[in-house]
């Protein structure tokens, strides 16, 4: 009853998991480029098509920085506890996870952008009177 499970089932969850990867891959693309388009296409002023190009640019840099720190952390094997330590703790040493930590901080630098960017929106709008 307690048997381990063969090579297989491990490469059925990887092809799937790079599957899901790919697709969302591609829909952050066709998100980002049609709302991108939309806003330049369709815009009321320059302000606005500006902040929302930032706000796509940001996102994509979120998207970008979440897919690697996640591939690094998957590299170096750490649970929850391990993860925690690497990025409360100081600057590590060894070029594995200075990379994962890199990649963390810089998820938090995008997702910081992404929150200004959506300020911005009714500022702008607030400042246009609308």
């Amino acid at each position: 009853m307690n048997r381990q499970p063969n090579g297989q089932f491990q490469v059925v969850i990887g092809t799937l998991l790079k599957g899901w990867y790919a697709l969302a891959f591609l829909m952050a693309l066709l998100v980002i480029s049609l709302t991108l388009w939309f806003a330049w296409v369709h815009r009321s002023t320059v302000a606005e098509s500006v902040i929302q190009t930032l706000f796509c640019l940001s996102f994509a840099w979120a998207w970008i920085a979440m897919s690697q720190c996640y591939r690094s952390l998957r590299h170096l094997g750490l649970d929850g506890e391990g993860r925690m330590r690497l990025f409360s703790g100081r600057r590590p040493d060894d070029p594995d996870g200075l990379r994962a930590w890199k990649w963390g901080w810089h998820f938090m630098y995008a997702v910081l952008a992404v929150f200004l960017s959506m300020i911005a929106f009714p500022v702008t709008a607030w400042l246009a009177g609308k």
